[in-house]
């Protein structure tokens, strides 16, 4: 090389130095509070912008938050979110589809079966088939019933339907407590509320439902695959982004400072560390926000905005898994989704005084789980959720053996399942439940998701806000965080429009 090239290959080095040098100095600092997708979705698209300077700091030991994909016997299995909900409009949808990693349910065309707990199958298939046909039917129409309706709970709505249609199906009458109970809890497992009398038809036309399947799943794969796409480590991992290589795990943020008007946000952890940044996305969920919000923000939140969090409706789901090394219902597997479960007046009443088995109430039966021929999943919800996390594992797996032998013991040969998992959603600190839903409450205070969204200083917009209870029109679904992990990640891009030119 020559002494001339020699120096002008010098001179492009140093100004390539200097340039990278200043490029990340002028990339402003974002710190990302809580590893879910949202969380993720944001870091992800910053990154893809040019953004140099970003933390996630994340409470638990992985990510993920209320994705949680785990392996469970010889299947993975998710403890959190399951399926995809939708498909037009579906931004979920449209990430994976593309990939061939999912597939619609072939479960919704199939049979429910009801048992009640003297271990009888409910009336003939046709009755049943015609009441679940009418449950659906008043779902439906409650969008429509909601916009001429103020301060009405779906409890309200469902009972008043559901005693009309008893007055009209007598041969249902012995069941009516026991199939109210159950439509009950059908109905909270979406909502995630304590009882369908805590939640607002509002909701219904609040919520912008995706047309289509419901239960697309994710064949032998788990929701966790949609963390590796956003990151881009799936399907090419050469393209990935930087974004596990900046999360920070086990990393509690217990105060978020942001007193400085012209300094940075000042962001502890319980650890004792200190991380200063221009912007804060906060995407932890509405229940440590109802928690934890005020010793968390200094100064604290807004007026407004403390009267959101306090109104909007947080509750908790639970999934239990059975693995059983031979299936014993494997002649139905093709016929039924499976099982619900009707308790009898006289066994509900004593189930209600038993403080150990009365969770056994929010079980609303086992279905059947796609590509995982020796999984039954139970779902229950509510309080009763919270009182099957006291229990311990052995007590669960006992009850649930007991549970099976009580409502299908006369029709099918109950075998011991070799293994049991179960959530915990509601007793971890970090979560303290499981999503979002429109509260009674919210409707008598005039309270919306779209102000939870908002961040604190919309002009310069140091703490914002993201998470499926900021999504006005898409709570408690994995599609409405992405768009608000998106939309923060977006806002704080349109204020820094010069970073991805560089």
């Amino acid at each position: 090389m020559t002494i001339f090239k020699k120096k002008l290959f010098n001179i492009s080095l140093i100004l390539t130095i200097i340039l990278k040098v200043n490029t990340e100095e002028i990339s402003p600092s974002v710190i990302i509070v809580g590893a879910g997708v949202s969380g993720i979705a944001a870091a992800s698209k910053l990154f893809q912008n040019g953004f140099k300077n970003i933390k996630i700091l994340e409470a638990e030991n992985k990510i993920g938050g209320r994705i949680y994909t785990t392996q469970f016997k010889n299947y993975v299995v998710d403890l959190g979110a399951q399926w995809v909900h939708g498909e037009e409009g579906n931004i979920a949808l449209e990430i994976v589809q593309p990939l061939g990693l999912v597939e619609k349910s072939n479960l919704t065309s199939r049979q429910h079966r009801f048992f009640n707990s003297s271990g009888n199958k409910i009336a003939d298939q046709a009755i049943i088939d015609d009441f679940n046909d009418f449950y659906y039917q008043i779902d439906e129409k409650l969008a429509e019933y909601a916009k001429d309706q103020a301060n009405v709970s779906k409890g309200e709505y469902f009972t008043k339907e559901f005693n009309n249609y008893f007055k009209a199906h007598s041969d249902l009458k012995e069941n009516e407590k026991g199939l109210l109970h159950l439509m009950n809890m059908v109905t909270i497992i979406g909502d995630a509320g304590d009882s369908w009398w805590d939640i607002s038809t509002t909701s219904a036309s609040e919520y912008h439902d995706n047309v289509g399947d419901h239960l697309i799943n994710w064949k032998e794969r788990g929701y966790g695959t949609m963390l590796d796409i956003l990151m881009k480590r799936f399907p090419n991992p050469e393209e990935e982004l930087p974004v596990l290589n900046n999360t920070i795990l086990n990393a509690e943020v217990t105060s978020i400072n942001y007193s400085d008007p012209i300094g940075k946000v000042k962001v502890k952890t319980a650890n004792g560390d200190l991380y200063l940044a221009d912007h804060v996305i906060y995407t932890c969920s509405l229940g440590v926000l109802k928690d934890e919000h005020k010793s968390l923000f200094q100064p604290h939140l807004s007026e407004e905005k403390q009267k959101t969090i306090k109104a909007l409706g947080f509750g908790v789901v639970g999934k239990i898994y059975l693995y059983f090394d031979e299936p014993w219902w494997s002649e139905d597997s093709s016929k039924i989704s499976w099982a619900n479960f009707i308790w009898n007046d006289k066994d509900f009443e004593m189930l209600e005084n038993d403080p150990k088995k009365k969770w056994l109430l929010g079980l609303v039966g086992f279905d059947l789980v796609e590509h995982k021929p020796k999984l039954l999943e139970g779902w229950l919800a509510g309080n009763y959720t919270r009182e099957m996390e006291k229990l311990s594992d052995e007590e669960i797996l006992n009850h649930c053996i007991e549970v099976l032998q009580r409502f299908l013991g006369k029709t099918y040969n109950i075998t011991t399942p070799s293994g049991m998992i179960r959530t915990k959603w509601n007793s971890n600190n970090h979560f303290k439940g499981s999503y979002s839903f429109r509260s009674m409450k919210s409707d008598a205070e005039n309270i919306w998701a779209s102000s939870l969204s908002e961040p604190i200083d919309e002009i310069n917009p140091k703490i914002l806000f993201a998470g499926e209870a900021t999504n006005p029109h898409l709570f408690g679904t994995v599609q409405g965080a992405i768009e608000t992990g998106w939309r923060e990640a977006e806002r704080i891009l349109a204020m820094h429009s010069n970073i991805a030119k560089n």
